[in-house]
This record gives C-alpha cells, structure tokens and sequence, in this order.
C-alpha cells in the first residue's frame, strides 16, 4: 500500500538538498519576458508561494525584486534561507499577509499543489492593485540515444505504472496551464500571457537518478522498490547512455496583472 502522506506538497522536504541541488532553475528571461508583457516597470516586492528551497525566489531576488518566500515544509525552508532567502513557513491556504500586498506574487512548480479557486482568490488579496503574478513550471524531455532501455526497466519493476498523484493525476502537462490561465480570468485577472523558454542541461546517472528520486510519484514507491528502480535505471545508462542524460527543458509562465 502507498504512503498517502507523499501526497502532501511537505513531502519533498525528505529530499531538500538533492531537491536544491538537482531540480531545475528558472531562467532569468523567462522572468523578465513576462514582467514586460506585462508592462514592465521597476522591481518591487515579491511573495513567492511554496518557495521550496529557493529556485524561483533567488532569480527574482537576483533580478532585484525584494522577496518573502512562503513554504510549509520547514526542512525545504532552512535550505531556502541558507540561499540567502528570507522565509516564512506556512501553508500559502492558512497564512495571513498581515497587512501586506505585494506587487507580485509568483509560484514556481507549486501552483498545482492548491486549491483551485482558492489560490487565485486569496493571491488577489495579497496583491497591490496592479500587480503581477507569475506561475511557472519548467517541463523536461530526456534525449536518450535508446529508450528502450528506460522503458523496459519501468515496464518490468513496476507493470502497473508510477501510481497516479493527487487526485488520480498521472502527471502535470503543458495543457493544464491552459486551465490555470482561464481561473485567472474568471477571477478578475487581465492582460493574461504565456511565456516560453527552451533550455537544456547533462546530468550524470547519480544526478538523473538523484532527481528521479525527488518526483512525487517516484516518492510514493514504497522505499525498497524506489531504490530498486534507480538501481536499475542507472545501470541501464551507465551501458547505453555513456552515464550522462541531456535533459531539454521548456521552461514556461503563465502571467497576469490585477485590475484596479
């Protein structure tokens, strides 16, 4: 039976640093080609909704944004503020701003973890009139010589498949981004825009594998069978990838201002 609890978004927390170390960044022009289509302007204060450990909240730190990164899992949150982020530990549905708006509010890979309705409603109230919001999502390929290999070792250690994630979803697509883009609308936000960056990167086998293991799915194995799947897929590498995956990346942005 699977551990339901890794369908909490606290869950990555048992891999922070590999989750730090490993996951993909965001790219600096896939952040500033969304402020500008959506009027540039200054950088101001920032909110970054399940900042994990920083990936999203230290580009828009670098780009001059003045960010509180927001994160229910306290081990995700140390490495956060080890990176140089000021954190607080909350869960985004229970936290309060205080008094507070933002002149933007951005959430990297998390979006799909609230819930829907809710998350757009209360970013409006953490939101200045006018301000932004950001979601992004950085989607990968691998750029395998033979997949076969791959397809194989996941086809033999698990015939029934990854199990599904949160509410039965077997994985996050490009084409849900067209449903978060229309919640935003139905709740008042404007001048909604996507933005698209390709980029690409190598992992050896022990970092491919390393972020295989940071995968909520992958998470929900039980720890024996996880640990023998990466086994097996880095053995599969290691004799038909030369031990290194190129991982191409997309990564992309949904965008939208707050009406007056």
């Amino acid at each position: 039976m699977k551990d339901r609890t890794v369908w909490s978004p606290t869950s990555f927390g048992a891999r922070a640093h590999d989750y730090d170390r490993l996951r993909p960044g965001y790219p600096a022009e896939a952040v500033t080609e969304t402020l500008a289509a959506l009027g540039g302007g200054p950088p101001g204060t920032a909110l970054d909704i399940g900042c994990g450990t920083g990936k999203l909240g230290v580009t828009l730190a670098a780009l001059g944004h003045d960010v509180t990164g927001l994160e229910p899992d306290a081990r995700m949150a140390a490495v956060a503020s080890a990176n140089g982020l000021a954190v607080e530990v909350g869960a985004f549905e229970t936290w309060e701003p205080g008094g507070r708006r933002f002149d933007l509010v951005a959430c990297g890979q998390a979006w799909h973890w609230l819930h829907s309705g809710e998350r757009s409603a209360k970013t409006a109230r953490c939101l200045r009139p006018g301000g932004r919001i950001l979601l992004a999502w950085n989607f990968g390929t691998y750029a395998l010589r033979d997949s076969t290999c791959l397809n194989r070792v996941y086809a033999s250690v698990l015939p029934d498949g990854l199990p599904p994630g949160r509410g039965g979803r077997t994985s996050l697509s490009e084409s849900d981004l067209d449903a978060y883009a229309q919640e935003l609308r139905s709740h008042g936000f404007q001048r909604v825009t996507r933005t698209v960056v390709a980029w690409q990167t190598r992992l050896a086998t022990d970092e491919f594998c390393g972020l295989l293991g940071t995968d909520s799915r992958h998470l929900a194995l039980p720890s024996p069978l996880r640990h023998r799947l990466l086994r097996e897929v880095a053995s599969c590498l290691d004799a038909g990838e030369g031990g290194e995956v190129r991982v191409e990346y997309r990564c992309l942005v949904v965008g939208a201002s707050k009406g007056a």
